[in-house]
């Protein structure tokens, strides 16, 4: 069965995550107050509706009782984003996550009933300042407080042995999610696979063992 989503507020940040959706086959409810942001993006959702996000009647209105989440991507308006957030909540959708621009802001969404918030600025901040401080790691972003996500290619010293053999979790605290080798993606990881120079591993790993894994 398909997924189906409701994004609010249509900006570059909303519009991504509802094309995003879309592309994945999910259905996609998407709201905005501008008509301009409806029309620029009706052709590319399941359906797009132009409505007065402020007012908690016409929110209930648009159909959201049998949704699985709804993402509130007016980080701009913490008065829209609540109304939205406390109706979505009323109607029994299960999963809220919503955008925010302050931790102030966060933690009255929260506070409201934001089952998640993101604060996208300040994320990308500190996953380009990892990047910078850890060049060896080809993708680092933070999955959340002091857990990271990092994509990172086989030392040599690492070549012809398992995963077993290295014990990379009690070395590092790593947990190894996905193993890459050319165009194959290895996620049902066996214990005994002998790792080449062609691999990469993707692991969560804790903050503080980034600086020691580098």
């Amino acid at each position: 069965m398909r997924k189906s989503f409701a994004v609010f507020g249509l900006g570059r940040f909303g519009s991504s995550v509802a094309l995003t959706l879309m592309d994945a086959g999910a259905q996609v409810l998407a709201v905005d107050n501008d008509p301009e942001c409806i029309k620029r993006i009706s052709d590319q959702v399941t359906c797009a509706v132009n409505i007065n996000v402020r007012d908690a009647e016409a929110i209930k209105e648009v159909g959201l009782d049998n949704i699985d989440g709804v993402v509130v991507a007016m980080g701009h308006s913490i008065e829209a984003s609540a109304i939205t957030i406390m109706t979505a909540k009323e109607l029994g959708v299960p999963y809220v996550l919503a955008k925010c621009d302050s931790d102030e802001m966060a933690k009255i969404l929260l506070r409201v009933g934001a089952d998640q918030v993101i604060y996208p600025e300040k994320e990308a901040g500190i996953n380009t300042a990892k990047r910078l401080l850890y060049p060896s790691f080809h993708e680092l972003f933070e999955l959340e407080a002091h857990i990271d996500i990092v994509e990172f290619g086989v030392r040599k010293e690492w070549v012809g042995k398992s995963v077993r053999m290295l014990d990379l979790r009690n070395k590092y605290k790593m947990n190894v999610i996905v193993i890459k080798k050319g165009n194959q993606i290895i996620s049902d990881i066996d214990p005994d696979l002998i790792l080449d120079e062609e691999c990469s591993l993707i692991a969560a790993v804790p903050d503080s063992e980034i600086k020691r894994m580098q």
